[in-house]
């Protein structure tokens, strides 16, 4: 059985804003062998706080 977790929007801000993303939380998360999904919340998030040159993920 796979673990799940629900990724939150500072996981994925610290993942955008570190230029070596190797050391960023989700990507250690995945390492340790977690699947992970965001929220509807977090998403809406996301795109109402990023700049537009950065909406394009």
């Amino acid at each position: 059985m796979e673990s799940r977790v629900i990724i939150d929007t500072s996981i994925l801000i610290d993942l955008f804003r570190k230029t070596d993303k190797a050391n960023s939380a989700l990507i250690a998360l995945v390492k340790q062998g977690y699947v992970y999904s965001i929220s509807a919340i977090t998403e809406y998030e996301i795109y109402t706080g990023a700049k537009l040159e950065q909406s394009d993920f």
